[in-house]
């Protein structure tokens, strides 16, 4: 079984916070810098002929947008990757379908290489983004909600990593990255214009967002470390009130999230265009 916590797997973590904005400068300087400005310019180009006044971005609305793409290409990188990560730790799992195995034969669990891997990546991933959020990432009307989640998020898998929570923590982030996936692939769509396939990938965003974290995450995975964990344990584990605490958390921010989804999908209906409502105040000058 993998030691959990030593002091090299720490100083690991601390240098993954370090070298994912390393590793996001080189990216965005060799890849998606390059892509964001010949796909955007590719879709004024073949796009807004008819509008002669989106043809023209002013160059703050045109870097805006450069920095939109970035940042989304980022985040799905990350997001595919943990995905992938995380298919391959727990394909075929029981507690994916019995969540009372979260807790059977805990504390003895076994921590298998590539879980241990999407734990010490996803750590460092999260803390780091702390940061970036606030320094790097463009500044949206949900900032405060967005900087919450990842304090919350960077403190439960702490806190699962520590506690050996392995099992409902390997859970949580697969529900988180199969949807965010689908999100950045839309926001990406929507940049370059492509409206049929953003429509399609914000449908299908919008109902695994429904269905995962507000289906499967409050009614089998939260409902099982509120009521399960005490029950199979015949004790509530340790920090059971904060750990809990945080994922209601997470639950409310969920909730906060879909009012948004919701908003776009009625703009989609009642104008025939949708676009992030976190971005009201530049939509107009960065997409046309």
């Amino acid at each position: 079984m993998v030691q959990v916590l030593s002091w090299s797997q720490l100083w690991l973590t601390g240098g993954l916070v370090v070298f994912f904005p390393a590793l996001r400068l080189v990216l965005n300087a060799a890849a998606f810098e390059p892509l964001a400005n010949a796909v955007l310019q590719h879709s004024r180009n073949h796009g807004s002929s008819s509008s002669s006044s989106s043809s023209k971005l002013a160059p703050k609305h045109t870097q805006l947008a450069v920095e939109k793409f970035c940042e989304s290409c980022w985040k799905l990188l990350g997001h595919v990757v943990f995905l992938c990560i995380g298919l391959a730790a727990v394909w075929g799992a029981p507690w994916l379908q019995d969540s009372r195995q979260f807790w059977d034969g805990w504390p003895h669990h076994d921590l298998s290489a590539p879980l241990h891997v999407l734990y010490q990546l996803k750590l460092g991933f999260y803390c780091s983004s702390i940061a970036t959020y606030v320094l790097w990432d463009v500044r949206r009307s949900d900032f405060a909600a967005t900087f919450t989640h990842h304090v919350a998020t960077a403190l439960l898998l702490g806190m699962s990593l520590h506690h050996k929570y392995w099992r409902v923590g390997s859970v949580i982030m697969l529900l988180n990255d199969a949807d965010d996936t689908l999100m950045e692939t839309a926001k990406l769509a929507k940049y370059c214009r492509r409206e049929g396939l953003a429509t399609t990938l914000f449908i299908a965003f919008a109902a695994a967002f429904l269905l995962l974290r507000l289906g499967y995450f409050p009614f089998f995975v939260l409902r099982s470390t509120l009521f399960e964990a005490p029950e199979v344990l015949l004790q509530p584990p340790p920090q059971y009130a904060s750990f809990n605490g945080l994922l209601l958390l997470l639950l409310g921010l969920n909730c906060y999230w879909f009012r948004l989804v919701l908003r776009i999908a009625w703009l989609k209906l009642m104008t025939g265009s949708a676009h992030d409502v976190r971005e009201e105040e530049d939509y107009q000058g960065c997409t046309g």
